[in-house]
């Protein structure tokens, strides 16, 4: 997952957790969660809760932010 991770543009993906990336037009909705973490709503929609974890949530906002 690291090796993806860097060849991919970080201006466009991030990795919200250690199993999943996300792009920033995938992204339909942001709701906080419970223990300071956010969920994610893709497009399309995924099987399993999307959430990002405690620690990079402060920068998955700043991502977001740019």
């Amino acid at each position: 997952m690291d090796e993806l991770e860097n060849l991919l543009n970080p201006g466009e993906f991030f990795r919200i957790n250690r199993q999943i990336i996300v792009h920033v037009s995938g992204i339909r909705k942001i709701e906080n969660y419970f223990n300071s973490r956010l969920k994610l709503k893709l497009i399309p929609e995924f099987g399993k809760e999307v959430i990002v974890s405690r620690e990079r949530c402060n920068d998955f906002k700043n991502w977001l932010d740019q």
